[in-house]
Order: C-alpha cells, then sequence, then structure tokens
C-alpha cells in the first residue's frame, strides 16, 4: 500500500475533490493542485443518481447531501407542448437520487479534507518521470514530486496532453444553457425532473434544494456560435416562446447574469489513459456529452475506485491498471449512450420529430430497464 505516500492530484473540481477525500479517508497523503485562487464550482445543478449517492454514502456524506440537496422521484420525458411521452420512476432504489447544486457537493466533499491538502493558484504546465517518482512542474516555477499523479483537470486537460493521449475532442453540434432562479412554475409536478424534447432544441428543469429550480436547454448550433446581439435571455426567449408554459416562465424568471452557456464536447472512449504512475480521471478521461446526466456521478465512481485500487496494490502503475481495467468499460458505454441520445435530440423535421415521439412511447419499456441498469451499478 502506498500509505503515507504523496499522491499529486491536478484539478481541484468535483473530481478532484473526490478523489482528494477518498485517499485521505484511508490514509493517504493527497494535494490537489488546483489553477484557480479560490476552491468553487461554477455551474448550477446536478442529479446525483444512486450510482453517485453510493459513492456519498461511501463518503458519510449521504446525510448532509440531503440536507442541501432535493430528493428527485421521477424523470419525465415530454414533448415540447407537454404531452408525456415516457415517465421513469427513479424512487425504487436502496439510495436516494438527489438534486443539488454543483457548489454544493463541491463543499461537502472539500470541506472533509485539511486545507493543507489543497493548493491554489497553481497552473499545471508539465511533467516529468523520475525513477519510481512524479514531478509535476506549474507556471509560478513550482515544482512539486510525488508517488503518483492524477489528472483530474477536466475536458481540455493538460495532463492529458502531456501523456499524449491523441484521440482529439469531439464538438456535437450543439451548445446549451443553464439557469437558476428562484421561481417555481406552475406546471413544475414536485419530485420531478421533467423534460421537453422540440425539433433540435430540448429544455429541462428540476428542483433543487433551498427552494431554487435549475433549468437547462439545448440547441444545434455551429461551433463557438457567439450570442446574440439581443444577449442570452431574449434569445432563448424567442427561441422557446411556444414551448409547454414552464419554459418560457422559467426563462423570464431568471436574470441574464444567471445564464451559462457552453458547447457540447465529447470524446470518442479510447485507451490507454495511463501512462506508468500516472493517470486521468473525470472529464480529463473519459468526456461525455450531459444528455445521461452521469458526468459528475462517474467523475465520483473513478475517485472511490482509484482509491481502492491504490489501497489494494502497493505499486501505483499497477493500481492505475487495475483501476482504468475496472472503469474503461463502464465509462465507454456511458459516453456512447449519451452521444446516441444526443443525436436523437438533433432531428429537425417535424416528420421525424413526430416519429422520434412515438418511438420513445413504443420504447417506454426498454428506455426505463436501460436508465435502470445504469443508475443500478455499485462502484
Amino acid at each position: 500500500m502506498l500509505k503515507n505516500k504523496k499522491i499529486i492530484i491536478i484539478g481541484g473540481g468535483i473530481g478532484g475533490a473526490a478523489t482528494v477525500l477518498a485517499l485521505h479517508r484511508i490514509g493517504f497523503e493527497p494535494v490537489v493542485y488546483e489553477q484557480t485562487k479560490q476552491l468553487r464550482e461554477v455551474g448550477a445543478g446536478i442529479a446525483l443518481w444512486a450510482n453517485a449517492t453510493h459513492i456519498l454514502k461511501n463518503f458519510n456524506l449521504l446525510e448532509e447531501a440531503l440536507g442541501v440537496g432535493y430528493v428527485t422521484t421521477n424523470y419525465q420525458f415530454n414533448s415540447q407542448n407537454g404531452n408525456e411521452l415516457v415517465n421513469i420512476s427513479v424512487a425504487s432504489f436502496e439510495l436516494p437520487v438527489i438534486a443539488i447544486h454543483r457548489a454544493e457537493l463541491h463543499q461537502l466533499l472539500w470541506h472533509h479534507v485539511p486545507n493543507e491538502n489543497f493548493v491554489l493558484g497553481q497552473t499545471f504546465e508539465e511533467l516529468e518521470i523520475a525513477e519510481n517518482k512524479v514531478r509535476a512542474h506549474f507556471s509560478s516555477g513550482l515544482i512539486v514530486e510525488g508517488d503518483a499523479l492524477i489528472g483530474a483537470d477536466g475536458l481540455r486537460s493538460r495532463v492529458r496532453d502531456a501523456l499524449k493521449c491523441d484521440q482529439p475532442l469531439m464538438y456535437r453540434k450543439f451548445k446549451t444553457w443553464r439557469g437558476l432562479t428562484d421561481y417555481v412554475p406552475r406546471g413544475y409536478h414536485p419530485g420531478y425532473i421533467q423534460e421537453f424534447l422540440g425539433g433540435g432544441k430540448g429544455f429541462g428543469f428540476m428542483m433543487l434544494g433551498k427552494g431554487r429550480m435549475y433549468w437547462y436547454a439545448a440547441a444545434t448550433a455551429t461551433e463557438a456560435q457567439p450570442d446574440a446581439p439581443i444577449g442570452r435571455k431574449k434569445q432563448l426567449e424567442i427561441m422557446f416562446q411556444d414551448w409547454f408554459a414552464s419554459v418560457p416562465e422559467l426563462i423570464t424568471a431568471t436574470d441574464e447574469a444567471d445564464i451559462l452557456t457552453t458547447d457540447l464536447y465529447d470524446r470518442p472512449p479510447t485507451q490507454p489513459w495511463s501512462k506508468l504512475n500516472i493517470t486521468l480521471l473525470g472529464d480529463a478521461a473519459h468526456p461525455m456529452l450531459p444528455t445521461m446526466g452521469q458526468g459528475a456521478c462517474t467523475a465520483l465512481e473513478d475517485a472511490f475506485v482509484v482509491a481502492k485500487c491504490l489501497q489494494q496494490q502497493a505499486n501505483p502503475t499497477l493500481a492505475f491498471q487495475q483501476y482504468e481495467l475496472e472503469r474503461f468499460p463502464r465509462t465507454k458505454v456511458i459516453v456512447e449512450q449519451s452521444l446516441r441520445a444526443g443525436k436523437m435530440g438533433e432531428l429537425h423535421h417535424p416528420f421525424a420529430v413526430t416519429l422520434r415521439n412515438v418511438f420513445m412511447k413504443l420504447m417506454k419499456a426498454t428506455i426505463t430497464s436501460s436508465f435502470k441498469s445504469l443508475h443500478a451499478y455499485r462502484a
């Protein structure tokens, strides 16, 4: 076992924070190096499905998460005018599904780790392997040495670049908008994630803790497409003006400053993502579209499994091989399912949209079964 040895973690987002907690709990000396000067998560809401709340339970954080989140019972897919297509109960697991603000989850994770395990304001530049050690170089001139290094530095991972993993990011023809408001629309069903599907567009919303509503929208777009001159909010109000009433209500109730936008990328699943005593985790290893809601969930799984493998195997190279062997098949399936779900949203022609909606109704049992099997996994 590598206890009392230093594990360098690059990136202090949810994946990095979960990894430092997982390793700290079992007696390692992990240190996160994060480029921002304040440890905080941006973004808005996420759903922690049962496969992720299982990890929180193992971290002894489930009760705290329930205190700041909101229990979700159903995932409902609808047409753009509100006709139900599929309604999946997610309340049948032995663990709750929790809708939570990213920042709340982030705080839960890092508040249980001593401050000295986080070094902020350090931008990773390159690494070198020297005998059984790995050295990380930062733009400030700082050089740190450890027994192993984990890259949890996100979609455009510099650790991944240093490992020369060549598979490029793929832009998937969608941009998304995310918003947060205290307004609860009249058409909201308590406990539901409600998603609406139209032609080349989609919109969903769910209740988070503390009475906040989180909503997300997606539409086909060219890469790096700029905001409309009229602004994000006005653009969205026009795009979704004739949708189910809750949709335009939520957009109107949200301040422009609280609307974030992102282009959507993933990467076709490839191995390896480890080299000797260096590995990747979360989006750095397996970025995926948000259509299955598994990005943060799989990062939590990764953190739990990589810690378990380092605990079981004294040699970090062998531990990281074991970790990748366990995680690759699982994450490959989710990346591919997320992409398929995204392609269903690309349909524009009214006839194709109608066919998709009929297909979803007919395939309700299959969709429900697939959904539940994804969330029944326990790392």
